[in-house]
């Protein structure tokens, strides 16, 4: 058996297609209808008002709505002031109260309130482990310890013997004089 070679073609039984100047042909044509613009003719709007004022009216006359107030414009601030009735100041709906201000602490009572403060016990916990506090915890210790030490001066419960700082301590103390001793009680 030799071999066909493959053709384009569809053969006799198969679809026709048409060359496209027949398909556009045999295509419906849209019906056309003109299109709807919306609003009216160019120059409609000053024609119109120009009809409606030449038309007699029963109320004022001739009352073209372009030409626009005829009420005496002020030229000085005097004449401002004249032309102007004052004007009633608006008066708020709501009442303004002022804020009562809370009963102040005794110092007793203040320290007795830091020492039981719950957050300020947790964050003393952390700094004792040596965790590094940041951000909001950090601002709220050091400003609570700071007023915990006001209050302890103030009543006069502060050991004025041992300091509060550890690091304050550590830079007052002279390591060379104290290296420099043990090292001559060593030798001698």
């Amino acid at each position: 058996m030799t071999r066909q070679k493959k053709t384009r073609n569809s053969g006799d039984n198969g679809p026709r297609f048409l060359p496209a100047a027949e398909v556009r042909k045999q295509r419906e044509r849209k019906e056309e209808s003109k299109k709807s613009g919306s609003g009216g003719k160019p120059g409609q709007r000053n024609s119109q008002l120009l009809r409606k004022a030449s038309e007699p009216s029963g109320n004022s006359g001739n009352k073209d709505p372009r030409l626009g107030s005829k009420k005496p414009v002020p030229l000085l601030p005097e004449d401002v002031a004249d032309a102007q009735p004052l004007l009633k100041p608006i008066q708020p709906k709501a009442s303004v109260a002022k804020a009562v201000a809370a009963a102040t602490l005794t110092p007793e009572q203040e320290l007795a309130q830091l020492e039981q403060d719950s957050y300020l016990q947790q964050l003393l916990e952390r700094v004792e482990r040596e965790e590094v506090l940041t951000g909001k915890d950090a601002k709220y210790f050091n400003r609570m310890t700071e007023r915990y030490e006001q209050l302890l001066q103030q009543l006069g419960l502060a050991d004025d013997d041992e300091p509060l700082d550890p690091l304050a301590e550590f830079e007052r103390t002279d390591w060379r004089a104290q290296l420099l001793s043990d090292d001559d009680e060593e030798n001698g």
